[in-house]
């Protein structure tokens, strides 16, 4: 009795609903799917923030690679002009200051000693011990101890020579990467071994030399590289990367970034994350409340039947597994509804297929569409004739029946047409993809590049093809300036070398068979005074312009290109005779030598011809050009303005240069240069007044040789401006054995007429304790011509400081009485010229009267040079002349000779 109560007890429960099981599922599918997403946010995290600090330290490693360079640059650098300059740190420290950005304040100091700034004791020594490059850490000026130096030895070149050292302001350490790091809102720092502040990219006057907060835990790590959390000296929390330098062994590179900004940059895409969990649980449990509410709990057959209507299963015949009719009538009758439901859902399941299949071969005809981004839809027959035309309209203005058949083709460029219509027609033959871009005119009548591509239809689609007309001009326009900028200057449109190299061979090939061409060098003269005077722009508008009027005096199948600066090249093209090429550069010197009107300025520049014709010992387009080259340099040689065919002799003087040039580095390397003095004297008393420093190169086997054999080259090459300063320091000193009644003359050379001349010069006068009122600075009329409008505000300040500016060779100009209202100069000295003049005709005598009559009403002294004989000095007469020298008075001499004349002329009283 009481086991038959548990029973009825237990079947009167109230069983649970399906729709709670499946909730019960569901939960228990999501809660480990749950703890999987938490444990992939925790993974997460900790991989964002390990990603930001790698991120750090990267930066730090590459702005440290930055200033490894920067240090391996300035010991490059400082290697360099210890060994040019023999060890002179005055010279080193003047060429560090031209050539370097590092400031006014930058000093070389030698191991000898030699230089002003202080240098750790031990560092030279360091770098003498162990042959290599040595950096000190951060130390101070007495005279300024606000500002931290840092100094860098270099080894001399011999195991006993002595080493060099520069010194420089800390926060140079970090000029080149400041503004990268500035664009991060970054701190970056040097730090030297002792943890002291070197560099600092914020707020570099109030934290340098200071040590570093927290710099023991950065030690603590024992790593070249790392990641800490630190307080920045503003009292910040920061994370900090740093990388030890190569170049600098014991100092640091430091980066840091403020932790709220370093935890929000790895914290943001968590909340994501975490959104993106809790909307695929949301969905999940939404799933749930509507499937469970759809299914109710079904008899067994009537379930398992429904589930295959539903899901269009057709394996089994409509009769198959029937079920035994149920006893109740309400679920007869729903088998009898779903059993006829089902024949007719086969029923409409067929007419599904035959419609997916015309809605798939749809959806891939729209899919190539949509990928490649068309103008037009087309669809062509299996003959090739277009049936649709979808777009056609939007790009050719025309109705889309104008395409339809072979009409498109009315649209193609004739010139692309052929090519076009034989590649459609072995598409048809071939039943394969259709590929290529021709020109099609669109909406506006302009001829516009596009792709029509396609691919064939399978038979049981329908066969033919579908594809698309795709817009790629604009890629076609930018492939098309790539090779048009590949073998154009972009400056003045016309060709470059590399096509002028092409044309070269060819003409040198076509020589070989007898058709000779001309190839032209044309070099502008004065260039340079357009550029420096009034700007770069206009210097481009005149090569522009240079360029067109050349274009327009060559015939069509003639080139013209562009060397390089200032210079261009015509090829004449065969067949061309030497007359023709010899009037052709006639007119060309004439058309480029007429004024130019560029930007409101009338500009006037020169040129200069030089000619090869192939077959003159050409066997190549190199020695063409080459050719070319030194018959223009042969012009440039003899006065400019003017044209000349290449010879072989010029290669052998080309020869000639190139071994003296040669022989002139090895004189500056070993110092086979002399300077002598030839005295000057005052008319009529022959008193000395002061001598001028001349230039002499005592060669080893060809003993004395005159300036005029060596200084132009000297210019040319560039190693004036070395021979120069050694020249200037020794005629200083040496002058300063002289009385100080005694002037010394030294000779400015045209590359050294600049805004910067005063400051260096000044200087040099300074260090050598000379007074500028003995000396005397000649500048001949040539250098004035081309130079002096660059150098006229410098030329004053050296007039004021007291100096004095002399025009040598005075007469031998153009406009030789313009420069005496031009400038205050101090004294103007005759050319030997005018002493042939005087004993060739009386007009000489007359001159020299009028222009020292207009030099005494202007205060200007007279000096006259090249009087060697008692004869050309009486010629002069009562000519107000107030000094004269010449191998009458003495040629030039060695220091030793110099005050041995000193001392008789002081004896004889």
């Amino acid at each position: 009795m009481a086991q038959a109560n548990r029973r009825q007890s237990r079947s009167a429960r109230p069983a649970s609903g399906l729709r709670s099981h499946l909730y019960l599922l569901v939960a228990a599918a999501l809660l480990p799917m749950l703890g999987i997403v938490l444990l992939t946010m925790w993974h997460a995290a900790n991989r964002l923030r390990e990603d930001s600090r790698t991120h750090l330290a990267e930066i730090a490693s590459l702005l440290a690679h930055a200033v490894d360079r920067s240090i391996l640059d300035h010991i490059a650098n400082l290697g360099m002009l210890h060994e040019a300059t023999a060890g002179d740190a005055d010279t080193a420290t003047l060429l560090w200051r031209r050539g370097s950005a590092a400031g006014l304040d930058t000093r070389v100091v030698s191991g000898h000693g030699a230089g002003t700034e202080p240098v750790p004791a031990a560092l030279l020594e360091a770098a003498r011990a162990t042959g290599r490059p040595q950096v000190s850490g951060l130390f101070f000026r007495a005279e300024d101890p606000a500002t931290p130096l840092v100094a860098i030895a270099v080894p001399g070149s011999a195991p006993d020579a002595p080493g060099a050292a520069v010194v420089l302001r800390s926060n140079h350490l970090i000029d080149t990467v400041a503004t990268a790091a500035a664009d991060q809102h970054l701190l970056v720092a040097v730090v030297d071994p002792e943890g002291r502040i070197a560099a600092r990219s914020r707020s570099p006057e109030r934290y340098l030399g200071q040590p570093v907060p927290d710099w023991d835990k950065l030690v603590a790590l024992g790593t070249r590289n790392g990641v800490f959390e630190a307080l920045s000296k503003e009292g910040q929390q920061v994370v900090f990367a740093f990388q030890m330098l190569e170049a600098a062994p014991g100092w640091a590179l430091v980066v840091g970034e403020p932790l709220a900004a370093f935890q929000a940059r790895w914290r943001a895409p968590l909340p994501g994350i975490g959104l993106g969990a809790l909307l695929a649980a949301a969905l999940g449990l939404l799933a749930c409340h509507l499937l469970a509410g759809r299914i109710l709990r079904p008899v067994g057959s009537l379930v398992r039947r429904a589930q295959l209507i539903i899901a269009g299963h057709d394996a089994l015949p409509a009769a198959a597994d029937p079920a035994p009719p149920p006893a109740i009538r309400e679920l007869a009758t729903l088998q009898e509804g779903i059993t006829n439901a089902e024949i007719a859902l086969r029923r409409r399941a067929d007419d599904a297929r035959t419609l997916a299949a015309s809605l798939d071969r749809s959806q891939r005809i729209y899919r190539t569409v949509a990928e490649a981004g068309a103008l037009v839809f087309w669809q062509a027959r299996p003959d090739g004739t277009i049936s649709t035309g979808t777009g056609w309209p939007e790009l050719t203005g025309q109705p889309e029946s104008a395409a339809l058949g072979r009409g498109w083709l009315r649209a193609v460029h004739p010139d692309d047409l052929p090519a076009l219509d034989a590649s459609w027609a072995g598409v048809i033959r071939s039943r394969g993809p259709f590929d290529l871009e021709f020109r099609g005119r669109d909406a506006r009548g302009q001829w516009r590049w596009v792709r029509a591509r396609g691919d064939r239809l399978a038979d049981e689609d329908g066969g033919g093809w579908v594809g698309v007309l795709e817009d790629v001009d604009a890629r076609r326009q930018a492939q098309e300036h790539i090779v048009y900028l590949a073998r154009h200057d972009p400056l003045t449109g016309v060709a470059n070398r590399g096509v002028l190299m092409e044309r070269l061979a060819a003409a040198v090939a076509a020589a070989r068979q007898g058709r000779h061409a001309a190839l032209l060098c044309l070099d502008l003269d004065r260039f340079k005074e357009v550029n420096d005077t009034l700007g770069h722009p206009v210097g481009d508008a005149l090569l522009r312009t240079v360029a067109v009027r050349l274009r327009q005096n060559v015939r069509g199948s003639d080139l013209v290109a562009r060397l390089g600066g200032d210079e261009f090249a015509i090829l004449l093209e065969p067949p061309v005779g030497r007359e023709q090429v010899e009037a052709l550069a006639g007119r060309l010197l004439e058309t480029v030598q007429a004024p130019y009107d560029l930007d409101g300025h009338r500009v006037v520049v020169g040129a200069s011809i030089g000619i090869a014709m192939t077959g003159d010992q050409a066997p190549t387009a190199e020695h063409l050009l080459q050719n070319a080259d030194l018959a223009l340099y042969q012009v440039k040689h003899h006065g400019r303005g003017h044209s000349c065919f290449f010879d072989p002799g010029m290669d052998r003087r080309m020869q000639e240069r190139r071994r003296l040039e040669m022989e002139l580095r090895e004189a500056v390397a070993a110092g086979q240069f002399e300077i002598h003095y030839q005295p000057r004297v005052c008319l009529p008393q022959r008193r000395l007044r002061g001598f001028e420093a001349l230039l002499r190169w005592r060669h080893p086997e060809r003993g004395l040789q005159a300036p005029d054999r060596f200084v132009p080259l000297l210019e040319e090459v560039g190693l004036m401006d070395q021979v120069g300063c050694w020249m200037l320091r020794g005629a200083l000193q040496e002058a300063l054995r002289w009385p100080e009644h005694l002037t010394l003359s030294v000779n400015l050379a045209g590359h050294q007429l600049d805004p910067g001349l005063d400051g260096w010069l000044l200087e040099e006068l300074a260090r050598a304790g000379f007074p500028p009122a003995r000396l005397e600075l000649e500048i001949d009329e040539e250098t004035l011509c081309r130079s002096f409008t660059a150098a006229e505000a410098s030329l004053a300040r050296l007039k004021g400081a007291g100096i004095s500016i002399v025009i040598d060779q005075f007469g031998t100009g153009s406009s030789s009485l313009s420069w005496l209202r031009s400038f205050v100069f101090d004294k103007v000295k005759f050319d030997p010229v005018f002493l042939q003049e005087l004993e060739r005709t009386p007009h000489g005598h007359t001159v020299i009267d009028a222009v020292s009559s207009l030099c005494a009403r202007l205060g200007i002294a007279i000096g006259i040079e090249g009087v060697e004989r008692e004869e050309q000095l009486a010629l002069l007469g009562g000519t107000a002349s107030d000094e004269a020298q010449g191998r009458l008075f003495g040629s030039p001499l060695e220091a030793g000779a110099v005050l041995e004349l000193i001392r008789r002329e002081q004896q004889a009283g």
